[in-house]
């Protein structure tokens, strides 16, 4: 009946209806066993099977009257007294023995606290070797720990229990993240039809039936189309609700479960919960085309198959994850290796963002520093990375990766690109926030699923119910706008990856920072030791490296010579053509003689017009030599409209005694001596007292 018959409130409460569905009291019984319930003390009889003749050959209302050794037999009772003490909430599986009509019968007992009550659950025990079936266990144990590959190992699980059972279909049945289904290894014999990489809803599998199976890892149905046998009386001695059977195995199949099985075509069924870390990891389970009776040793066997399995397959997972982790490390490793070199981000991610992107499975990778980002493959425009960055950093902690398959179905919708749906992003533990982020392209995922996964409803007995699909044909829909799902071991990579960047980019920040500050301090000296106009050194450098001549001529007694010039008829040149001609006048000239200097040599505005030449390491003939080609340099220099100029020089040689006011003052006279005598000439002060 089609589902647009209700209304959405009306399908709400049958979906309610369904996940409080009483499973755990079903008041009644699989007929493969039959149940006695006592008291706490385990004298009294409490509820019985109302099958209890046919296992122990007592009635229904004698056992009700009789006591417990008399129903159960002395030594089960005994067994009962010593052993069910040790068990806290689960159950204790036991074997006795007991005459029932003149003979001698062996039974499997399942023995568990259920509130107030002990509960017994008996079955036959028919096996006639149990020794072979600890063999196949033990076979087991060796062939899986030389297993090195997961797909394998449950391949051949599945062979191993469809062998043991003869069931027509035995699957690996693993639960994603919203509870839904997927067979991941199969076996199946012709009759039966594969159900390898369909997937089963969750409702197939409610929550409430999922809990049972953390309570109780075994769920058996040898005849699904059998009636169930109830309990008599139905509730215990002052009790309103049905004896709890979670813990058993004879529990009666819900009828909705029934029809469910077969509406599959399924006569026979059994489940073995398969847990990771305390967590229901997913299923074995067995499908048999007709009904099938199941020893009780056999199943407690299969349950110890699945229990090997589990660490092992949680091995071989580990094993995978070290090694991606290993990987990442040895990234790390390469990274650490480049802190010397104080790479920027753009070049860490060119350098080594190949390798991250396969590594992790990913399409691009972004590096966000600010208002910027380095990055390498598929990624949306910068100005949407820093904007996911900023809500990141406003609204996400810190200290825990943020990730998502469908970023259409986030805030940070509005700046998804293309098909880049899926992203895990990492803020790097650094005093500026910056992120690294991951992404990947959607993986559209044709998923088959055994039958169409949706129930439908339908009035039963004036209530609206969800009934079971009635078909298991194959039923295909498209997945879209989904990447791959973001792995727990990835995030942890990614997060060690995060951790080494934040400490290069950290170094490289800082090393920027140093560099911003040698830079001002560069610039500081330069604006207060040289010329802003000309870029020579001022008057105060000039007198500093003049004092530290006259230090190194006194200790060493190593000459030094002072060249003093100004520009003749500078004034006027500048009232004819402007100060702005006289100051290009000034750079041209300074360029021009600075390129005449030695290296040890130095030139330095005096003030004004007027520059000094400080000459290391020369004598007053050098000096002189020296003035002379600066004024023939001078006076050739060609300076287009603005016509020529020349220069006046006066030259001073240290002598011992002097002080910079003393030698600076004799190459000053000098100087106006070479102007007094015509200018664009060059004089020099008398070398000696005497000559003085």
């Amino acid at each position: 009946m089609p589902n647009t018959h209700y209304n959405d409130a009306e399908i709400a409460a049958a979906l309610e209806a369904c996940a409080r569905e009483p499973v755990h009291i079903p008041g009644a019984i699989q007929p493969m066993g039959c149940l006695v319930s006592l008291d706490a003390d385990m004298a009294r009889i409490r509820q019985v099977s109302a099958n209890i003749e046919d296992f122990l050959g007592i009635g229904v209302a004698d056992a009700l009257a009789g006591e417990a050794r008399e129903v159960l037999g002395t030594e089960l009772m005994d067994l009962l007294d010593t052993e069910l003490v040790k068990q806290d909430s689960s159950a204790c599986v036991l074997t006795a023995q007991r005459e029932v009509r003149g003979e001698r019968r062996r039974f499997h007992a399942v023995a568990y606290h259920s509130g107030d009550a002990v509960v017994v659950e008996l079955e036959h025990l028919m096996c006639p070797d149990g020794h072979r079936l600890l063999d196949k266990v033990n076979d087991w144990l060796v062939e899986a720990g030389q297993i090195d590959d997961i797909d394998t190992l449950l391949d051949a699980l599945t062979r191993k229990v469809q062998e043991l059972t003869g069931h027509q279909r035995v699957m690996v049945y693993r639960f994603d993240a919203q509870w839904n289904g997927r067979v991941i290894a199969e076996t199946h014999l012709p009759a039966a039809e594969s159900f390898l990489d369909h997937y089963f809803p969750a409702s197939d599998i409610p929550a409430q039936v999922r809990r049972l199976y953390d309570a109780n890892r075994v769920r058996s149905i040898p005849d699904a189309s059998a009636q169930a046998v109830p309990l008599v009386p139905p509730c215990g001695p002052g009790e309103a609700a049905p004896l709890d059977m979670s813990r058993g195995v004879l529990r009666a199949v819900a009828p909705i479960h029934q029809e469910y099985l077969t509406n599959m075509g399924v006569g026979a069924s059994l489940s073995v919960a398969m847990h990771e870390e305390g967590r229901l990891w997913g299923l074995l389970a067995c499908h048999g085309l007709e009904p099938r009776p199941l020893e009780a040793d056999l199943r407690d066997a299969l349950c110890a198959l699945a229990q090997i399995t589990m660490p092992r397959l949680m091995l071989l997972q580990a094993r995978a994850d070290t090694r991606l982790l290993h990987d990442i490390h040895d990234s790390n490793e390469i990274l650490s290796d480049e802190s010397g070199r104080l790479l920027g981000p753009d070049d860490l991610v060119q350098r080594h963002g190949a390798q991250w992107l396969d590594l992790l499975d990913a399409s691009g990778i972004a590096l966000v520093t600010g208002k910027e980002s380095s990055g390498m493959g598929a990624l949306p425009a910068e100005e949407n990375l820093v904007a996911m960055a900023d809500w990141l950093s406003r609204f996400q902690r810190h200290d825990a990766p943020w990730h998502t398959q469908a970023l259409v179905k986030t805030p940070l919708a509005p700046w998804q690109e293309g098909d880049l749906c899926g992203l895990l992003a990492i803020a790097l533990p650094t005093e500026s926030t910056h992120w690294l982020m991951l992404f990947r392209r959607e993986q559209r995922n044709s998923r088959r699923w055994a039958g169409k996964p949706e129930d439908t409803p339908m009035m039963r007995n004036g209530q609206l119910t969800l009934t079971p699909r009635r078909s298991f044909a194959q039923w295909q829909d498209e997945v879209r706008g989904q990447s791959r799902a973001w792995r727990d071991i990835e995030c942890r990579a990614a997060g060690d990856l995060a951790k080494n960047l934040a400490v290069l980019t950290s170094s490289h920040e800082i090393a920027q920072l140093n560099e911003r500050l040698h830079h001002a301090n560069r610039k500081l000296k330069s604006l207060a030791y040289s010329d802003s106009l000309t870029g020579t050194w001022n008057r105060y450098r000039m007198e500093q490296a003049i004092d530290a001549e006259l230090n190194a001529a006194e200790r060493h007694d190593r000459s030094f010579a002072v060249l003093l010039f100004d520009i003749d008829h500078f004034k006027h040149f500048n009232d004819t053509q402007g100060h702005e001609a006289g100051d290009r006048v000034l750079v041209t000239l300074c360029s021009v003689l600075q390129n005449l200097l030695r290296p040890t040599d130095n030139l330095g505005r005096w003030g004004g017009e007027e520059f000094l030449v400080l000459a290391s390491d020369c004598d007053l003939v050098g000096g002189v030599h020296l003035a002379e080609r600066l004024r023939q340099s001078t006076e050739e220099l060609d300076l287009g409209n603005l016509g020529r100029v020349t220069i006046s020089i006066g030259v001073a040689a240290w002598r011992p005694g002097d002080s910079r006011k003393s030698l600076v003052a004799r190459a000053d006279e000098a100087m106006y001596r070479a102007k007094e005598g015509g200018r664009n000439r060059v004089e020099n002060a008398p070398d000696s007292a005497a000559q003085a």
